[in-house]
């Protein structure tokens, strides 16, 4: 009995055990067909998304490699703008500079020089000739610095109220209102009646000097023209000097007295 009931149990165990084993079967058997045609649903749901993917970058770099180009056949620069490359290669776009037109330049240029023409001191052909004319008679031996204080001592007394009576280069060179001249150049010699400066300004108009040295002497003529030019428009060297001698042994005592500057062969100085 005991026997009969352990075999029939060892039995049932045995049944039990094999539709157990049968049904795992079946069910791992289910499972992986299931994951097969998930995993290739997967796999052929990314390759599409890859193509599709690859197709757009695809169509994203043509457009790209186009747009480069055009860009680089145009040349085409934001309209306002210049292209900038700094030191690392980089390129900006930025303001281009205004640049005023070139009429508008030019015409600036020729008012500016007009407005300098109008600021300058005016003078007559007739000053400029007698004021070079004197500086050629009185210091056609000095340098250029030498002529032009010659000319200011001459438009300093035509400024000057110590010289009130006289208000022009011509009334000033040819002043003799207290029976001496202010320059002895004027002073006609006696038997010729010509004076030093009558022979300057015959040589101002023909071109031709006194002497053998014509050379030198157009020279001399041309700095002091160029010194009487400079003095009317304005340039001083010796300031409010009002009188230049030769230095000599009366220089000695000028210096006591006075204010002055020698400039090669003469000195300038003021009395009053």
């Amino acid at each position: 009995m005991n026997l009969s009931r352990k075999l029939l149990a060892t039995f049932f165990t045995a049944v039990i055990f094999t539709f157990c084993i049968g049904s795992t079967a079946k069910a791992s058997e289910i499972d992986v067909e299931t994951v097969k045609l998930v995993d290739e649903a997967v796999i052929e749901a990314s390759v599409d998304n890859i193509s599709l993917a690859d197709e757009e970058l695809s169509e994203t770099e043509t457009l790209s490699s186009t747009l480069d180009e055009v860009l680089e056949e145009d040349n085409v620069i934001p309209e306002g703008m210049i292209e900038y490359i700094d030191e690392q290669g980089e390129v900006y776009y930025i303001e281009a500079p205004v640049e005023e037109p070139k009429e508008e330049i030019e015409e600036l240029e020729v008012k500016n020089e007009e407005k300098k023409e109008k600021e300058k001191p005016s003078y007559s052909e007739k000053d400029l000739r007698l004021l070079s004319a004197l500086i050629y008679s009185e210091a056609g031996n000095q340098p250029y610095e030498g002529m032009l204080a010659v000319a200011n001592v001459v438009l300093n007394r035509v400024k000057s109220d110590v010289y009130w009576h006289v208000s022009t280069v011509e009334e000033v060179i040819y002043d003799n209102k207290w029976g001496a001249v202010q320059f002895s150049v004027t002073v006609k010699n006696k038997k010729t009646g010509v004076s030093i400066l009558d022979k300057a300004l015959k040589a101002y108009d023909t071109g031709k000097f006194p002497g053998k040295n014509q050379k030198s002497e157009a020279a001399s003529m041309k700095r002091a023209i160029k010194a009487a030019k400079a003095a009317l428009e304005g340039e001083n060297n010796i300031g409010s000097f009002l009188c230049f001698n030769g230095v000599n042994k009366g220089t000695a005592s000028i210096k006591k007295k006075y204010d002055y500057k020698i400039i090669d062969g003469h000195i300038f100085y003021r009395t009053k």
